[in-house]
């Protein structure tokens, strides 16, 4: 059968329209145990691109930012579970002396004690900018260079860890930002929040970047196919569904994102 692997992302405990709280989080990963789905990280998944094998039915949690909650609630509500997410750092708040740093965000005492419980750390860079847009001022890519040279830096020094994956910031997508991604990081990891994409200044539908066909669902996010990491799935181009939005944000339409990985 076919494998298609969920992968949910949030930047952890936060309000708005789609509350992410403990409890909620809690009901969506009781889901996913209910459903006999185990987490996996992104070195189980370069094996299985090599041939290796996975669990039956693997879910990947991904989280950007390192923000406190990643170390507290969000930990505390996946572990319950059996679970680890693999976590995205933008560097730029990590500095010790940093507005913020213990209170908003985790410290790397803290993120490494995440990595003791299994976690996986990827690059997020460090200013978090918008990458269409930095590719437009910036065509040769030296400053998106800087970005992931220095993110990459930071967390080797703080955790012992070359990161070896990388998000991509916002729904913000370049050419030149995914040549530099390339040349240093196994994968790169997009993020659906909608329909569309920012690419090399354009809006361009996600299905057509990332080479899914069909037409945009009902509920406001691209083909279903294109929402689950296959065989296929490009590399470069991984998705990863947003909880904080509709799409899976009600435990219905979450238990039926999971459901769609598992049907024949």
């Amino acid at each position: 059968a076919l494998m298609r692997i969920p992968i949910t992302m949030c930047h952890g405990i936060s309000g708005g329209d789609y509350p992410v709280t403990a409890e909620h989080l809690d009901l969506l990963a009781g889901i996913a145990r209910e459903l006999g789905f185990e987490s996996i990280d992104y070195d189980q998944l370069d094996a299985w691109r090599r041939g290796g094998d996975l669990p039956a039915r693997p879910i990947m949690f991904d989280f950007d930012h390192p923000v406190k909650s990643m170390r507290y609630e969000i930990h505390e509500v996946l572990a319950r579970h059996g679970y680890c997410g693999n976590l995205f750092v933008n560097t730029g708040g990590m500095d010790p002396g940093a507005e913020g740093y213990g209170t908003k965000t985790a410290t790397w005492e803290e993120l490494g004690e995440l990595v003791e419980f299994g976690w996986h750390i990827g690059a997020h860079t460090v200013t978090h900018p918008n990458l269409s847009e930095l590719a437009a001022e910036d065509p040769q890519g030296e400053k998106l260079q800087w970005e992931l040279e220095t993110c990459d830096a930071a967390i080797e020094q703080h955790l012992g860890i070359k990161p070896r994956d990388f998000a991509f910031t916002g729904t913000s997508w370049s050419s030149v930002a995914e040549q530099k991604v390339k040349e240093r990081y196994r994968f790169g990891r997009l993020w659906i929040v909608g329909t569309h994409y920012h690419a090399d200044g354009e809006a361009i539908r996600y299905a057509d970047l990332v080479g899914v066909a069909g037409e945009d669902e009902a509920d406001g996010g691209p083909p279903h196919a294109a929402r689950y990491i296959s065989r296929g799935s490009d590399p470069y181009r991984l998705p990863s569904m947003e909880i904080q939005r509709a799409l899976i944000y009600s435990p219905a339409a979450f238990r039926a994102y999971l459901a769609g990985a598992v049907a024949d």
